[in-house]
C-alpha cells in the first residue's frame, strides 16, 4: 500500500471540524495537524481535533501557532478559515496560501472564487501572486466546493447532452432555517433583519465577485465570452414568527431572498446563477420552488430541454441540511487531495485533474452520524 499523504487542517469551524472526522479511516491520507485562530477559537487550542465533530479523540492536538503547522511539512493543507466578507477573505486566505505554497505545501480550499477559473478572475494580481507562490515552492492550490464548484460540473454534464441552448440556469434552493449562527446569514443575505437593513449581497459587485466567475467559466467552457453581466437581489419579510436555528425570525424581518447573476451572449440572457433561499418553505411561492429543503438544480432550455436536481439531505431529516451541505463541500476538497498533490505547481482547476473520488468509501454503512457541527436537538 502506498504511503499515506500527510494532511493538516487550517480552521476549526463547521467544515474544519467535519473534515477532521471524515479523514479518519481513509487509506490514502492521515491527519497530522490542526490550527485554530487564537482570537476566535482560542478555547479549542490544546484540545483533541477528533472532538470538533465527534465524541472520540483522534490523537491530534489543536495548535494556535502556525509555525507548528509548517514544521510538520505536510503534503497538503485543507484551508477552511471562515471569513464572511469575500474581500477580506481574499486578503486573509491569500496570506496563508502564500505561506503554505512557498513552503512546498499543497492547498485545497473552498475560498476565493478567482482560483476556480483564473482566466476570469476579478483580481488578476491575486491570481498571479498565487501562481508565483506555487511555482516557487513546487506546490499546487485547488479551489472548489458546492457552488462555485460542484454546480459547474453538473452544468458541464448537461451541456454535453445538448444540441443548442437558449438558457442554462443553476438554481440553489436551500432552506437555511437550521443555521445555528445568525451572523452567518444576516451579514451577507439579510436574514433576520428588518427590510431597511442593507446586507452585503445587495451590492451587485459582490454578487459578481463571488458568482460571476461561475457564469464566465461556463461561457468559456462552451466557447463563448460574456458580453455583459447583470446582478439583482430581492428580499421578502415574514408576517409571523419563524423558529430557526439561532432562535426566531420575527414578523417584519427578512425570511426569503432571491439573487440572480446572469451573463448575456448574442444579446440575450444565456447563463444564470440564482439563489432562492428561504427560512420557511411557503414564503414567496411565485419564486422557484422545490419540495426538498436543499437542492441544486441545473436547467437547460434548448434542444433538448433538460433538468438535473441534486438534493442535499433526505425528507425524513430536513434538520440535517446545514450539516450535510458542509460535508458535501468538505468532501469536494478532501477527495481531490491526491490529484492536487500530484498536479503541476501553481493553480489547479477541474480541467487539470481527474474527477475526485473518495477512499475506502464502503468502510461504513452509516447514513447518519452523532455529529456536533450544526447538531439539532430532536
Amino acid at each position: 500500500m502506498a504511503e499515506k499523504l500527510r494532511v493538516v487542517v487550517i480552521g476549526t469551524g463547521n467544515i474544519g471540524g467535519i473534515v477532521c472526522r471524515c479523514i479518519q479511516g481513509r487509506e490514502d491520507m492521515e491527519l497530522v495537524g490542526v490550527w485554530a485562530h487564537k482570537e476566535t477559537a482560542g478555547h479549542l487550542i490544546g484540545t483533541d481535533a477528533g472532538l470538533l465533530d465527534g465524541y472520540e479523540p483522534c490523537g491530534i492536538t489543536i495548535t494556535g501557532d502556525e509555525e507548528d503547522i509548517f514544521a510538520l511539512a505536510p503534503d497538503c493543507a485543507i484551508m477552511v478559515i471562515n471569513v464572511r466578507d469575500p474581500r477580506a477573505a481574499m486578503a486573509v486566505n491569500g496570506e496563508w496560501y502564500a505561506k503554505l505554497l512557498t513552503r512546498g505545501i499543497n492547498v485545497v480550499t473552498p475560498s476565493v472564487g478567482d482560483l476556480l477559473w483564473p482566466k476570469g478572475a476579478v483580481s488578476p494580481e491575486f491570481v498571479a501572486a498565487m501562481q508565483a507562490a506555487g511555482e516557487a515552492g513546487g506546490a499546487s492550490i485547488y479551489m472548489n466546493g458546492q457552488e462555485p464548484g460542484y454546480a459547474e460540473s453538473q452544468a458541464f454534464l448537461l451541456a454535453s447532452c445538448s444540441n443548442t441552448i437558449k438558457r442554462l440556469t443553476i438554481s440553489e434552493m436551500y432552506n437555511y432555517s437550521t443555521a445555528p449562527v445568525k451572523q452567518e446569514l444576516s451579514l451577507p443575505y439579510g436574514f433576520g433583519e428588518p427590510m431597511e437593513y442593507t446586507c452585503m449581497f445587495e451590492d451587485p459587485s459582490m454578487l459578481d465577485m463571488i458568482w460571476g466567475i461561475t457564469v464566465r467559466h461556463i461561457a468559456n467552457y462552451l466557447g463563448y465570452e460574456i458580453e455583459r453581466m447583470e446582478s439583482t437581489y430581492e428580499k421578502r419579510t415574514t408576517d409571523h414568527v419563524i423558529p430557526v436555528g439561532w432562535g426566531t425570525i420575527e414578523p417584519g424581518e427578512v425570511a426569503a431572498i432571491r439573487m440572480r447573476t446572469s451573463g448575456y451572449i448574442n444579446g440575450r440572457e444565456a447563463i444564470v446563477l440564482e439563489h432562492v433561499n428561504r427560512m420557511e418553505q411557503g414564503i414567496e411561492p411565485d419564486w422557484p420552488m422545490t419540495d426538498r429543503v436543499g437542492q441544486i438544480r441545473v436547467t437547460v432550455e434548448g434542444d433538448p430541454n433538460l433538468q438535473a436536481d441534486m438534493n442535499v439531505s433526505v425528507p425524513e431529516h430536513p434538520e440535517e441540511l446545514s450539516y450535510e451541505g458542509y460535508v458535501l463541500t468538505g468532501m469536494r476538497l478532501m477527495n481531490a487531495i491526491p490529484e492536487v498533490v500530484a498536479a503541476k505547481p501553481g493553480i489547479v482547476t477541474v480541467h487539470d485533474i481527474a474527477m475526485p473520488k473518495p477512499s475506502a468509501v464502503f468502510r461504513s454503512d452509516m447514513t447518519s452520524f452523532a455529529h456536533k457541527v450544526c447538531a439539532v436537538k430532536r
